[in-house]
């Protein structure tokens, strides 16, 4: 039995180490630990410029820290952050943790949802960060 176990085991071994690693692994490490999540939020075009919208969590002990990047893509893929910008309003008003992440269409203009717990009473609230353009948001809690 412990042979056909094995037998059935070592290709899945031989698999994994022909596989390629990506061009991008040493990247991959070395994104700093804070780094809680990154998620793509959507695509944006200016004139000729175009590319992905994405939004970056940090996260300590004692909150965490929301950014926007507008990714510019080339016809090959992701080529260079057009812009990076702070979420400031979440970090001035508490010391949040995010509990959920959603993208919303609006009529005009993409929204992105994040629910958030308040670190030192633990209500809850949510934060509606509208994308406006290139590095501009509008904020607003719900």
């Amino acid at each position: 039995m412990l042979r056909v176990l094995l037998l059935l085991l070592l290709p899945m071994v031989v698999n994994a180490q022909s596989m390629k690693n990506s061009e991008f692994l040493s990247s991959v490490y070395k994104l700093p630990a804070a780094i809680y999540d990154v998620k793509g939020m959507g695509n944006w075009k200016k004139g000729r410029d175009s590319g992905q919208i994405r939004l970056v969590i940090t996260r300590t002990k004692r909150r965490d820290d929301v950014f926007l990047q507008w990714v510019q893509w080339n016809k090959k893929g992701p080529e260079l952050v057009k812009s990076t910008v702070q979420v400031i309003e979440i970090q001035q008003m508490a010391n949040f943790k995010t509990t959920f992440i959603r993208r919303e269409a609006g009529k005009k203009n993409r929204q992105i949802v994040l629910g958030l717990e308040n670190q030192h009473d633990k209500t809850l609230s949510r934060a509606i960060i509208q994308i406006d353009g290139i590095g501009l948001y509008h904020f607003r809690f719900d």
